[in-house]
């Protein structure tokens, strides 16, 4: 047996291993595809390599998930890149969730002793924000020819003492890539909100763009969910968001168990037991629960039924963050049970109100124990809802022009005018401490 020196038998099995964990790497090896399934690639930069195997793992049996086989980069690379990409996945794709940025937002100087060149005070940015957007053009030319239900994702945050990149950078950037995909009609997955704020928790290092396992897992949540309910869309183009089946990936929990699926195929909200501010024993709500695409002009439409003295709702084109504030609700209630135990409401808070903004034409609702069908219709300005098959609320949001009004002259909580609240958000469902019920979501898309 020939012996080699340490040192070159030390450097042999170091390139070997190195090779071999690299060939062998789970996030970029092939997959095999289970015929049954649709396929899903993943397109982006070291943030996605990040969250691609709990991404996987939350799609098992729902899809087969493939990503690009290497960091996909800047813009620049995904433009050579991406035919070869497509390419060697398979070439035949039903969604296509993609993602550039922080690497075209990025200083970098050849003489910089830093990871990856990164310099933003000597360095030269990788491509301007016009540059991006002509980029993206093109890049979402060359998927638009798949067929593919295309997902945009936008950049995740910039930290403070990012050595390369400049904070405030990434939200030019994301403002550019929107206006891109809006004007082709491309869904957008938000996943700087859903890091904005977090990344002294979720961030690996003080400066860092990348983030801990947490981190990637709730981004993983969020990219699985949106992927999913693009996946619900039939041929008709209605997405079925809840069928009895399943309640994630698509639906996202504010606190695990806090929903339930029923023998009878229904979802169902839950209540633990507490203790109020002076330590008495209190029925406590166990979180809403939510879409993770966001939605702006839709019809909705739901089954729901109430326990007696129930106050629910549905939150739509909101912020979960704060839904009564930044977002709008229908209001769900036991009209009488309620005001039985809590007092006698304003008919702009009762059931099937276009929530402390407008009363419903007249009460449609079924009794207590009993379900009914809900149907909720934005459009732009224009909202509707129909209870029962009885049209209740017909409204233009422009005409609520004054914070904490109402176009009658009536008072409302808001603190700013409902003409300026967002046209786009999630859909969710309240959990305020009493059961209610809930089955048949379906939601078409209104172009």
């Amino acid at each position: 047996m020939k012996i080699f020196p340490l040192s070159v038998a030390f450097l042999a099995l170091t390139i070997s291993c190195a090779f071999a964990q690299k060939k062998q790497s789970p996030v970029f090896a092939p997959i095999e595809d289970d015929p049954k399934l649709p396929r899903v690639l993943l397109i982006g930069d070291s943030i996605s390599i990040g969250y691609t195997l709990p991404v996987r793992e939350r799609l098992e049996g729902i899809a087969n998930l493939h990503r690009v086989p290497t960091n996909a980069g800047h813009t620049g690379m995904g433009i050579e890149g991406i035919p070869k990409w497509l390419e060697a996945r398979g070439g035949e794709w039903d969604v296509i969730h993609f993602n550039h940025g922080l690497w075209d937002l990025c200083y970098r100087n050849p003489e910089a002793k830093t990871q990856g060149n990164r310099d933003k005070v000597n360095g030269k940015q990788t491509f301007s924000v016009e540059e991006y957007a002509a980029n993206l053009e093109t890049i979402v030319g060359l998927l638009e020819k798949t067929g593919a239900h295309l997902i945009f994702a936008t950049t995740t945050p910039v930290p403070e003492g990012e050595l390369g990149r400049v904070v405030g950078d990434d939200l030019r950037y994301n403002e550019a890539a929107i206006a891109v995909m809006e004007k082709h009609g491309i869904e957008i997955n938000d996943l700087h909100a859903v890091m904005a704020g977090k990344m002294e928790q979720y961030g690996k290092k003080p400066g860092d763009v990348h983030y801990t396992d947490e981190g990637s897992a709730l981004l993983a949540d969020q990219v699985a969910g949106i992927i999913a309910e693009a996946l619900a869309e039939n041929e008709d183009g209605i997405r079925v968001l809840f069928d009895g089946s399943a309640l994630e990936p698509v639906w996202h929990l504010e606190q695990a168990g806090g929903w339930e699926i029923e023998d009878d195929g229904s979802m169902v909200c839950r209540i633990e037991e507490g203790k109020d501010k002076k330590g008495n024993p209190k029925m406590i709500a166990m979180g809403d629960i939510w879409t993770h695409a966001e939605y702006d002009d839709f019809e909705l439409s739901l089954s729901y039924k109430l326990s007696e003295g129930a106050n629910s709702g549905v939150f739509y084109r909101s912020n979960p963050e704060d839904p009564v504030q930044d977002g709008l609700e229908v209001q769900l209630m036991d009209n009488v049970g309620f005001q039985k135990t809590h007092g006698e409401k304003d008919d702009r808070k009762l059931n099937a109100s276009f929530y402390d903004a407008k009363a419903p034409s007249k009460d449609a609702a079924k009794p207590v124990g009993e379900w009914n069908d809900l149907v909720l219709r934005c459009e732009g300005p224009k909202i509707g809802i129909t209870l029962n098959g009885e049209p209740v609320i017909d409204v233009n949001i422009d005409d609520w022009d004054t914070p904490g009004m109402n176009p009658d002259g009536t008072t409302n909580k808001f603190k700013r005018a409902l003409k300026d609240f967002p046209r786009r958000g999630r859909i969710g469902f309240q959990n305020h401490g009493q059961v209610v019920w809930f089955r048949d979501v379906k939601l078409k898309v209104l172009d």
